[in-house]
C-alpha cells in the first residue's frame, strides 16, 4: 500500500485556489490603489489658487480723475472655483467692519471717501475670474491712500468644491495655508463691505 501525502502544496485544486484568492487581492489592491490616484487627480482638476493683490495708478502730472485709482483684487489663477467663505481685513492690526472704516484709519480722516466695492464673503470666483473689492477714482486723498496702503492687511479663507480650504494673506503672491475650515481667526466681526 503507498502512502498518500495530504499537503495542500501537493493538490492542485488547493494551489489554485490559493493562487485565485492571491489574484484576488492584488486586485483589490490595485483597484484602491486607481481609486485614490483619480480622486487627487479630480481635486487637482479643480484647484482653485487665490491671490489677493492691489494697484495704484498716480499721475500727478494730469488733470483728469480716470487717470487716479487705487484698488484692491482678488484673482483665481487656479483651475477650479474658489467658494470665499471668510475676509478679514485689519488696519494698523486692528479687524475694520467696512472698507470705509480701514480707509479712515490709514488717511486720518473722519470724512466718507467715495468709492467703489464688491462683496467677497461667499462670493464664487471663477478660474481666471477677478473681483475688484476696493476702487478708488481721483486725486483727493489717493497719493495718501497708496503711501499708507501698507498699514493694510487682508486675507481671505476659500474652499474648492472638494471643501478642501486654505487661507491667503495680501502679499504672498498666492502662497496658501492648508486649514480644516474657514471659521474666522479673527475677531467676531464679519466684513462684509
Amino acid at each position: 500500500m503507498t502512502k498518500r501525502n495530504s499537503g495542500f502544496y501537493r493538490n492542485p485544486e488547493m494551489l489554485v485556489g490559493i493562487s485565485a484568492v492571491f489574484i484576488g487581492l492584488a486586485a483589490l489592491g490595485v483597484s484602491l490603489f486607481e481609486a485614490h490616484l483619480m480622486r487627487q487627480e479630480q481635486r487637482a482638476a479643480v484647484l482653485p489658487i487665490l491671490e489677493l493683490s492691489q494697484s495704484f495708478d498716480i499721475d500727478e502730472s494730469s488733470t483728469e480723475q480716470a487717470t487716479w485709482r487705487f484698488s484692491l483684487q482678488a484673482h483665481n489663477v487656479g483651475i477650479g472655483p474658489a467658494i470665499i467663505r471668510d475676509f478679514v481685513v485689519l488696519a494698523d492690526g486692528k479687524r475694520q467692519a467696512t472698507w470705509n472704516d480701514a480707509m479712515q484709519v490709514i488717511t486720518a480722516s473722519t470724512a466718507g471717501l467715495p468709492y467703489r466695492q464688491s462683496w467677497i464673503n461667499g462670493r464664487t470666483i471663477p478660474p481666471g475670474g477677478q473681483v475688484v473689492m476696493f476702487d478708488y477714482v481721483g486725486p483727493v486723498n489717493l497719493s495718501k491712500i497708496a503711501t499708507q496702503s501698507k498699514r493694510l492687511q487682508f486675507e481671505a479663507c476659500y474652499c474648492s468644491v472638494f471643501n478642501e480650504c486654505w487661507r491667503v494673506e495680501f502679499g504672498t503672491a498666492g502662497t496658501t495655508r492648508a486649514t480644516d475650515n474657514c471659521a474666522s481667526t479673527r475677531d467676531a466681526v464679519v466684513f462684509n463691505e
